[in-house]
């Protein structure tokens, strides 16, 4: 019926429905216990303020399927079930770390300090704070790049104030992080030897 399809075309159109799309295939992960660490890499910003908010749309949009059958509607709490208890886990510190990963520049530090505010109100604190793309001592041997390795220590020092939590320096690395081999590396940068792909 066209009342149908017009609640369908509402709840598409919804500004969190590609997130909890996305957020559910993380529940998914997640849920399982397959795995040692999952990492639902994110944005920065509001967007992952958002995603901790969902459970709130997500019931809102779940109370909207007015024209559900009895069997989506099991499914649908089920599914809200899931979402609530990640989430959960995502709030206890014991279970989860958030790293706001940032390069050391004016911009991306103070966006990423916002972000661990906006956390900060729903009860989500960072465990970590990464500086990515540091310019490694050995390599600042020119004018410019000297230049540019005395403003990362600034606001390297600046992130260290600002997150009173472990802040891990990421060398500038000469390639991407695509594939196996460079994730292998970068776990090892962040966790040390341990870490196999």
């Amino acid at each position: 019926p066209e009342a149908a399809i017009r609640v369908m075309e509402e709840e598409l159109n919804s500004p969190c429905t590609e997130e909890i799309a996305a957020f559910d295939k993380f529940i998914e992960f997640a849920s399982q216990g397959d795995w040692d660490v999952v990492v639902f890499d994110t944005a920065p910003t509001g967007h992952t303020l958002r995603l901790l908010e969902l459970p709130v749309d997500w019931s809102k949009q779940i109370d909207v399927k007015v024209f559900a059958s009895v069997e989506t509607a099991a499914a649908d709490d089920v599914a809200k079930q899931r979402f609530g208890q990640v989430i959960e886990m995502m709030s206890d510190p014991a279970q989860s770390t958030f790293a706001f990963v940032m390069i050391p520049e004016s911009t991306p530090v103070l966006e990423a300090w916002r972000a661990a505010q906006e956390l900060g109100t729903v009860g989500v604190k960072p465990g970590l704070a990464v500086a990515n793309m540091v310019i490694p001592a050995e390599q600042a041997d020119t004018p410019f790049v000297r230049a540019r390795r005395a403003m990362q220590e600034k606001y390297l020092a600046e992130i260290r104030e600002r997150f009173d939590v472990p802040v891990v320096p990421i060398p500038l690395l000469e390639g991407e992080v695509h594939g196996l081999d460079m994730l292998t590396k970068l776990g090892e940068l962040l966790y040390g030897e341990q870490v196999t792909a």
